[in-house]
């Protein structure tokens, strides 16, 4: 058996996003979580997904950070467009799209619907009448009672079940432990600067000097609002333990290469996933670098803030780095000695 799914992305991020438990999260994070799990209980379920289509104005947030990663994980996303009272098409667009392959695609046996919307009643209608599985995935309480009864309870599967379970880890740590994570990490070691040559000891002086009068320099840091617990992290996705040591390490030094280019102990998470760790690690794909970005936040070398957005309506996320760590300890050291040797 093999299966076609269509989700409203825009309905599923905020399904989640007006939850008061997930106050805090990276929403689309979790939306991406729960679409990878859903993946794999299709697969467990022995109904693997053979075509995906995701929907949302694509133009606009949260759509624009989010199109790539939903394209790599299979639901290639279809630009919807928005009305002057903010609606969108995303309904009419998916439920053409179920049609098409109900009558085209008869290998294909399972529709699975991501959305909680009424106006899907008539299509999952459609899809029992020509005999085909039909499952229904969203969050409860924010589901049409009149979808639920017409699909049925067998039909329907929560969302939140889906999270899995680093997801709902991250919401047990967004009490306490996510707070005393606000505090900064000071800056212990220089960071060092790429083909500079002369003493060690005195071009820490210098470098630890400058970064000083840059930090009195600049204007105050955005507002935190919120540590974001990223979900991508899977086992398939990491190498082999003699691999992921050295990966990790090379991860750590472009963060510290960025921090140095750009003057800031802050390093912009999406710029550095499509920039450095794209162009250094070409050989893997978008989310074996993202699993190391995740694996390096695991470890606790790294936290992912997200910071008010001045000049928009959403915010951004940063990497913010532990220099006192013992693995940033060592890539510290490592560019030393490469600056000595040059």
């Amino acid at each position: 058996m093999h299966a076609a799914v269509f989700v409203d992305f825009e309905n599923l991020f905020l399904s989640l996003k007006n939850r008061e438990e997930l106050t805090g999260h990276r929403i689309r994070d979790l939306c991406l979580g729960i679409l990878e799990h859903l993946k794999a209980r299709l697969h467990l379920d022995k109904a693997p997904m053979v075509l995906g289509r995701s929907y949302a104005a694509f133009d606009t947030y949260p759509g624009m950070e989010v199109a790539h990663d939903l394209a790599l994980m299979g639901f290639d996303p279809q630009y919807v467009l928005v009305g002057h009272a903010g609606k969108n098409s995303a309904d009419v667009q998916l439920a053409c799209d179920v049609c098409r392959v109900l009558y085209r695609r008869p290998d294909i046996d399972a529709i699975v619907i991501v959305s909680g919307d009424r106006d899907f009643i008539p299509i999952a209608r459609q899809v029992l009448e020509e005999n085909r599985e039909l499952r229904v995935v969203a969050i409860p309480d924010s589901t049409s009672g009149d979808l639920r009864m017409r699909v049925g309870a067998d039909r329907f599967w929560n969302a939140l079940d889906l999270m899995g379970v680093e997801a709902r880890a991250a919401q047990a740590e967004a009490g306490p432990a996510a707070a005393s994570a606000t505090a900064e990490v000071p800056i212990t070691t220089p960071l060092p600067q790429a083909g500079t040559n002369g003493d060690a000891g005195s071009h820490a002086e210098v470098v630890a000097a400058e970064r000083a009068l840059a930090e009195r320099a600049k204007p105050p840091r955005a507002a935190i609002v919120g540590h974001i617990p990223v979900t991508w992290r899977t086992a398939d996705e990491l190498p082999a333990d003699s691999e992921l040591g050295e990966r990790l390490q090379q991860c750590i030094d472009l963060i510290l290469r960025a921090q140095v280019r750009h003057g800031s102990q802050e390093v912009w998470l999406s710029p550095f996933l499509k920039g450095p760790m794209s162009q250094h690690f070409s050989g893997l794909v978008h989310p074996e670098r993202r699993a190391l970005i995740n694996e390096l936040r695991h470890r606790g070398v790294i936290r992912i803030e997200e910071r008010e957005n001045q000049y928009a309506d959403h915010p951004y996320s940063v990497i913010v780095l532990d220099s006192a760590h013992p693995m940033v300890q060592v890539a510290i050291e490592r560019a030393k000695r490469r600056d000595e040797a040059k």
